[in-house]
């Protein structure tokens, strides 16, 4: 079978344009001809991995080229081996395209949490001794004592049976930031914030700035601190450089 023949009947084929004797042959030559039968699944795979759309964009376009030397208008087969290979790289060109999209997205994840982690700092015991403030629900404190001997899965257990205690609130969110349920963290901390009648509103924006870069949330770490380096806190000047590091990648 001459390779131009074989183009015309593999293109037949994939349309569904095969005669009933012109088929039959075809299957016999792919069931004797393993090199033929790779061709015809390469064929088909490269044509099915063009949609629809795509297809008809690349046919107007192709059918309105000019031969400048015949200086005449012609039509060209979408299916023709010269158009598939077109079609071929253009898929390669979207291949590589995910895969530069993709690394940048894993490069700018990565960008975010190592700002997380030059920020994040455990204060825990030193919140509890700047707040002067005494949990008259033992629970509470086992949860914290807990958090402080970094056995963090069980102090969120004990803390998170008391929702309405801010205190058990942000200590569970700093456990759930140890162990990178950043999801969970952010819950805590927008509770904190929400409650508005507490000394830890700082601490829960701040916080919850840093869980949304770790967990790659840019433009709600962004917004938060926009807020923190609008105010005159404890955090606004990180707040401020953060904010740069951001604009800047």
């Amino acid at each position: 079978m001459r390779d131009n023949n074989k183009t015309i009947l593999i293109d037949k084929y994939i349309t569904g344009k095969l005669e009933d004797t012109e088929l039959w042959e075809f299957k016999i030559e792919i069931e004797k001809n393993a090199a033929f039968a790779r061709e015809v699944k390469l064929r088909k795979e490269m044509y099915d991995a063009i949609g629809d759309d795509k297809k008809m964009e690349l046919l107007k376009t192709l059918n309105n080229l000019k031969v400048r030397k015949q200086k005449r208008i012609f039509n060209i087969n979408i299916y023709s081996r010269q158009v598939q290979s077109i079609a071929a790289s253009l898929i390669v060109l979207m291949i590589v395209g995910a895969g530069l999209l993709s690394n940048y997205s894993d490069n700018n994840k990565n960008f975010n949490y190592n700002i997380y982690t030059e920020n994040f700092v455990d204060e825990g015991s030193l919140i509890s001794t700047r707040s002067d403030v005494k949990s008259d629900n033992s629970l509470v404190e086992s949860g914290i004592r807990m958090y402080d001997n970094k056995q963090y899965a069980e102090a969120i257990s004990l803390l998170d049976a008391n929702p309405e205690n801010v205190t058990a609130r942000l200590y569970s969110g700093l456990a759930y930031m140890k162990l990178e349920l950043f999801d969970n963290a952010e819950k805590q901390f927008i509770y904190i914030i929400d409650h508005k009648d507490n000394i830890f509103i700082d601490q829960a924006e701040w916080n919850l700035g840093l869980s949304y870069l770790a967990n790659n949330k840019t433009d709600q770490a962004t917004s938060v601190f926009t807020k923190i380096a609008s105010e005159n806190g404890a955090y606004s000047t990180k707040a401020s450089v953060i904010i740069k590091k951001l604009k800047n990648n």
